[in-house]
């Protein structure tokens, strides 16, 4: 992949923020299983912690392809964040809250992988490695957005009966 010095240190800084989105991600997913009320989401839930796990394998990988050995720092994870997403996600209660809470995650990092492919057009085995996240994330999104929206109909079958 040919690209000019300061679109490399862009992408790098880009992939290095997308391994600490997985890493809030692999957190979340970790800390919504420990919830009791999780019941019907926690097939789903496993299966994200697990992806987010390789994902940031797969991560790191690109990130140190791509890094300049000279100035970039090794992936690094922030605690501090990831204390303050556990802290948001331990005040809800309910499956449809977490799912919601976790949906508007999961649509952030999609759009931080969107913000990938002005990078990629001369790497095509970094592009399937996108794609393949991006697809298995979206799956993702929707599957928490029916969740989300489960509560919404109890509600309006509540309020019409």
């Amino acid at each position: 992949m040919v690209m000019e010095d300061s679109k490399l240190s862009e992408f790098v800084l880009k992939i290095s923020a997308l391994w600490n989105d997985q890493k809030r991600r692999e957190v979340l997913y970790l800390e919504a299983l420990k919830k009791d009320s999780m019941g019907p989401l926690r097939k789903m839930l496993t299966q994200g912690h697990f992806s987010a796990l390789l994902f940031q394998k797969e991560i790191h990988w690109i990130y140190d392809y791509f890094k300049c050995f000279l100035t970039d720092k090794d992936l690094v994870n922030s605690a501090e964040s990831n204390s303050d997403t556990i802290a948001d996600l331990h005040a809800l209660e309910e499956k449809e809250q977490v799912a919601g809470y976790l949906k508007r995650t999961e649509g952030r990092i999609l759009q931080s992988y969107r913000s990938l492919y002005k990078y990629l057009e001369r790497d095509p085995e970094t592009r399937r490695v996108v794609d393949e996240h991006l697809e298995r994330i979206s799956e993702f999104y929707e599957i928490l957005s029916r969740q989300e929206i489960v509560k919404r109909n109890e509600l309006n079958r509540t309020f019409v009966a």
